[in-house]
């Protein structure tokens, strides 16, 4: 397993992928479905052909799910 840099400001998907802990064909996916974990997937941009991830794009959309004690909650 790699260890994705989290002070570099942008991602390609595969480290995108790894940074939310999805695989990267869900992430590709989600860029069509519009969704990811049951909530709207996370903006990214399109250079061309490659698609970029904003780490605080990514940060903020990790921080709309709350912490859980237990699966009960």
């Amino acid at each position: 397993m790699t260890i994705i840099n989290i002070q570099k400001p942008r991602f390609n998907t595969h480290e995108a992928a790894q940074f939310l802990n999805f695989s990267s064909q869900t992430l590709r996916i989600s860029r069509v479905t519009g969704l990811l974990a049951g909530a709207a997937a996370p903006m990214y941009r399109k250079v061309g052909r490659k698609v970029i991830y904003d780490y605080v794009i990514l940060e903020t959309w990790l921080n709309q799910f709350e912490n859980q004690q237990h699966t009960g909650a």
